[in-house]
């Protein structure tokens, strides 16, 4: 049995020292370890959040960024087979895996620490994070270690633990959201507050249960096509209108700030991956890859501010003066550099080494409630799903437009632009039923032998969360993409997937999994036919 007194006294401690001003990337990297510092949950929160950060704004935010068709390798280095070809191996984003599980861990500490000590709100941040966290899983692998997985240290530890079925853990997550709200709404008399070391929100307990509440919607859309779970998916939704009251939705950008700086280790991670060292020069990894001709056209095709924004123009070359993308799996790109157009330095994607890493945008939020309002799963009918929607193309304006904290007070903050942008992109598209949620055709994209093509309300909702999400949350794009089969980028050129649409649905089980859990891992996983159980719409 745990210590309490010891518990309690090492909370003090950690109060006093949080409160002076802490830095989060000094916290020690093993939250799992149980010193006076890091074992209660309040000492670890902040690095769980940060680790948090790292697998979800670069990991699976680079990994997206390629699936989901926004990047492409350009002439400057060889390699990038993997993405080239969607030849996937054991080993191809197996650090994934583990890095993602060891964080669950961290919150499960959170969790049951915080409940043992009374720490209702952190506790319940803790669940809420493993719901999270369990999810990223789940959408790329299927079927995964689950009630058993967290077990290796236990009185009776399992070290190969069993596989539970994913539609099953899908829906024990919706619980798992249940409990965390109702925990974080009825904390009981002397609640503990919680600081400064939840660098997300920062301890408004209100904001995590809008999270909680737009996660679950999350999870209840992902399966709404599946035939056989279309009841219990319309329950669910009924149980959430009913108990939406009084917090509602997310609508402000979901993100963890520890407080990245200009220094090794600490500046934000995609930043440090893809634009420059701490000492501030570009890195040769800047110039490997760029975004896609597809993505940049569907910004200039739609006249889209957006794109002056993410992108800088080629100055020189064939295509110098314009936006020029690379092709993905184009067997002779062009070089990186100036031949093409490279993400905006302090722009929208590469907003400055101390920009926040988002976990989830508000314009997912909001075109999460346009669907489900436009499809009938929650009130609001038609006019409420426009609202919504317009509301997400203009939350992705307010996000491509904000600068970095360093940036506030510099001639790249364009902020001020984003609503009146926002604005010129509606009224030039009246007529694009991409763009605007009353027009039924758009003349994009269009069958040979036509001039307009119908759209749904369902494509143009994911077209314009897409495009919210470029490189920035891409990983929810390749999700929704699977889901949904929208929109329809291109794959690659080299592609060796024999799908109609020529991609991947699914990573491959990593060499280290396969290495301790061979007996328990599911059997003829396949990258191309195997997909998770929510993807049924090709």
């Amino acid at each position: 049995m745990k210590n309490t007194s010891k518990f309690l006294a090492a909370l003090v401690l950690v109060s006093l020292t949080t409160s002076c001003g802490d830095d989060f990337f000094d916290i020690n990297e093993n939250p799992n370890s149980l010193t006076l510092e890091s074992a209660t949950p309040n000492a670890i929160l902040a690095q769980a959040l940060k680790v948090t950060a790292d697998n979800y704004g670069l990991t699976l935010n680079t990994y997206g960024s390629w699936t989901a068709g926004y990047w492409g390798k350009t002439g400057t280095v060889n390699g990038y087979n993997p993405e080239r070809t969607y030849t996937y191996s054991s080993t191809y984003q197996q650090g994934l895996w583990g890095s993602v599980y060891d964080n669950i861990k961290d919150y499960d500490n959170i969790e049951k620490n915080g409940a043992d000590l009374g720490l209702v709100y952190i506790s319940s941040i803790g669940k809420i994070m493993k719901v999270l966290n369990y999810q990223l899983l789940v959408d790329q692998y299927g079927d995964i270690p689950y009630s058993q997985s967290l077990q290796s240290d236990s009185p009776t530890p399992i070290l190969a633990p069993q596989y539970d079925k994913a539609e099953d853990i899908y829906k024990d997550l919706v619980v798992k959201l249940d409990e965390a709200i109702a925990a974080i709404r009825t904390p009981g008399a002397n609640a503990v507050a919680v600081g400064p070391e939840d660098i997300v929100f920062g301890g408004t307990m209100a904001n995590w249960v809008r999270f909680a509440n737009t996660l679950k919607l999350r999870i209840l859309l992902r399966q709404s096509f599946v035939p056989a779970l279309d009841g219990y998916v319309r329950a669910e939704m009924t149980k959430l209108q009913a108990q939406l009251a009084p917090e509602g939705f997310t609508t402000t950008d979901v993100a963890a700030q520890p407080g990245y700086l200009q220094t090794a280790g600490k500046q934000n991670p995609f930043w440090n991956a893809y634009r420059a060292n701490p000492a501030g020069a570009r890195i040769a990894q800047s110039n490997y890859q760029a975004g896609t001709q597809y993505i940049i056209d569907q910004y200039e095709q739609n006249s889209d501010p957006r794109v002056s924004q993410l992108y800088v123009l080629a100055t020189a070359g064939a295509f110098n003066g314009k936006y020029k993308g690379v092709v993905l799996g184009d067997p002779n790109p062009l070089p990186g550099g100036t031949q093409i157009s490279r993400w905006k330095d302090y722009g929208g994607i590469l907003k400055g080494f101390d920009a926040s890493t988002p976990l989830m945008l508000a314009a997912e939020s909001y075109f999460l409630q346009a669907e489900a309002k436009s499809r009938g799963f929650l009130t609001g009918g038609d006019a409420g799903a426009k609202t919504d929607f317009n509301n997400g193309i203009r939350a992705s304006f307010v996000y491509f437009y904000a600068p970095a904290p360093s940036r506030a007070a510099t001639t790249s903050n364009v902020s001020a632009n984003a609503v009146a942008d926002y604005t010129k992109y509606l009224t030039a598209n009246t007529t694009n039923g991409l763009v605007d949620w009353d027009a039924a055709t758009t003349t994009l994209g269009v069958p040979a032998g036509s001039t307009t093509r119908p759209v749904s309300k369902l494509e143009k909702i994911i077209y314009q969360k897409y495009l919210a999400m470029n490189s920035v949350t891409a990983i929810e794009a390749w999700n929704e993409y699977r889901r949904t089969t929208f929109p329809k980028f291109p794959a690659s050129l080299q592609s060796s997937s024999p799908r109609a649409d020529k991609l991947p649905v699914r990573l491959l089980y990593p060499q280290t999994e396969i290495s301790t859990n061979f007996s328990n891992i599911p059997e003829n996983i396949n990258q191309f036919t195997s997909k998770i159980f929510w993807d049924v719409m090709d």
